[in-house]
């Protein structure tokens, strides 16, 4: 995996540091793209995430799509509720992090091994602290995430104690992407309005500082393309392993 030779990082940098948000359009050489996006079509065990009962779920995607109508109905119903009471999400992921610390990543998806460990190499973290003007960032961590119909991250900021959260990252993985499709990873002003959102982008890397309000919008029922994206936060201190 290499970064692209054509990234315009004083663009990125100036918004970073009036914003606390920017992008990074073209991150990844054309090679690597090809590379990454050919290996999403093999991955197969997809989790679907979601909150009930103040818990994070983990559940098998390919069987909660399976349910019979009137299950999956309930269920929806349930984490709607949920999303109306406080923070929700509904979406799918394949956790890079933690299948590459239990040592199964590069047995299951030996092209996202190499994405992890670019993202943990020295010239994509020293570019990002550069553009964060962030030098005691240390690792990344990162999901491959995947946003269908119906799907959404309701707001919040980021902020968890002992994280160590410096900064948050989205790569669009998703070309032709409309704005009113949903999906958009949106920022708030203290009054609750929406002051800046991304439309999700092909190789575009979304970057902004924590903790910050945002969400990203439910993705609209008649959307049949999903919004792809690596998702995942760029931190200081050393390493736990295992612990999202």
């Amino acid at each position: 995996m290499k970064l692209s030779r054509s990234l315009d990082l004083d663009v990125a940098r100036a918004a970073l540091r009036a914003d606390g948000r920017g992008r990074l359009v073209g991150l990844l050489d054309s090679g690597a793209l090809r590379q990454l996006t050919a290996a999403i079509g093999d991955v197969s065990k997809w989790l679907l995430v979601t909150r009930l009962a103040e818990k994070h779920l983990n559940l098998d995607a390919a069987a909660m799509r399976d349910l019979p109508p009137v299950q999956r109905a309930e269920f929806d119903a349930r984490v709607a509720e949920a999303a109306r009471a406080g923070f929700q999400y509904l979406y799918e992921t394949y956790p890079l992090y933690d299948k590459a610390h239990a040592g199964i990543l590069e047995t299951e998806a030996p092209v996202l091994a190499k994405l992890f460990a670019f993202l943990n190499s020295e010239p994509f973290l020293d570019t990002m602290r550069d553009v964060l003007d962030a030098p005691q960032i240390t690792f990344a961590d990162g999901q491959l995430t995947c946003y269908r119909g119906g799907h959404f991250l309701t707001r919040h900021d980021d902020g968890v104690a002992g994280k160590n959260r410096v900064a948050a990252f989205v790569l669009g993985l998703t070309s032709g992407w409309q704005g009113d499709w949903g999906g958009q990873l949106q920022f708030y002003d203290p009054d609750g309005n929406v002051e800046a959102a991304f439309v999700p982008r092909m190789n575009s890397l979304a970057l902004f500082k924590v903790p910050q309000p945002h969400a990203v919008s439910m993705v609209a029922n008649y959307v049949t393309t999903p919004r792809l994206a690596i998702t995942g936060w760029l931190r200081s201190g050393e390493d736990p392993g295992i612990d999202m």
